[in-house]
């Protein structure tokens, strides 16, 4: 039985739901379906990237390809993109207190100020000499270089030094400039709403990280906080 087909049947025929969605943080999608006929120049799955043809700062992601009676070809299509003029400013953000594993010698008690330590390095060395020997520390050793003794005597090697790990995750229409991925291993201020680190702490930048899904590119960065006495600036520059 012969089709009939009525309307336009050269072009791309753009159905009526447009879906929109924006997401909190300036990102967006959208879904545009069109129909034509199989054998119209437009009854082909548009390509990663192509610009959306009314929102061109939303790419296309992926498409579907569906067949319907009368030679109908349906279209469907999913675009992302960033919609946000200045999309930083709706960062998501995350802050987590934490404790990480440190050499018990490092605590505060026994290694704060780094300048003039409770405990000297001689006294260290007399500390390990002593229980290497299973010998009594020499007289040398009072106040914190004794208490020092008596816990590592007891078998404590370490201790949960407290810190402090902040995230922040937002996106952007390109990708992260080198001045931000330098960043990595360096001391450096994280900026509100970061926590301010407590007098004698700072934050190191442990990570920067991006992935990208057709116009969206999503940037990570993470911030550790130091323990007492700060991250030490012979090892990381600021």
């Amino acid at each position: 039985m012969a089709t009939i087909k009525i309307g336009n049947v050269t072009g791309a025929v753009y159905q009526a739901e447009r879906p929109l969605h924006l997401n909190p943080d300036g990102s967006a999608q959208a879904s545009l379906t069109y129909k034509c006929t199989t054998e119209s120049v437009f009854a082909i799955i548009p390509a990663y990237l192509t610009s959306h043809p009314f929102l061109p700062d939303l790419k296309c992601y992926e498409s579907d390809l569906d067949q319907e009676l009368g030679g109908i070809i349906r279209i469907t299509s999913i675009y992302k993109g960033v919609l946000a003029d200045n999309p930083e400013l709706l960062a998501q953000h995350e802050y987590g207190r934490t404790t990480t594993e440190a050499p018990i010698e490092t605590h505060p008690l026994f290694a704060v100020p780094l300048s003039d330590p409770p405990v000297t390095p001689a006294q260290l060395a007399a500390i390990e000499l002593a229980l290497q020997n299973a010998q009594s520390p020499p007289a040398s050793i009072t106040g914190a270089a004794l208490t020092l003794y008596n816990k590592k005597r007891r078998g404590i090697e370490s201790y949960l030094k407290p810190g402090g790990i902040y995230k922040k995750t937002y996106v952007s229409n390109d990708y992260p400039g080198a001045a931000l991925m330098n960043q990595v291993g360096k001391i450096v201020t994280p900026g509100s709403p970061a926590p301010t680190a407590p007098a004698g702490q700072n934050y190191l930048c442990i990570g920067i990280s991006w992935s990208k899904q057709a116009g969206v590119v999503t940037i990570m960065e993470d911030y550790q906080l130091s323990g007492p006495g700060g991250w030490d600036t012979d090892l990381y520059s600021t």
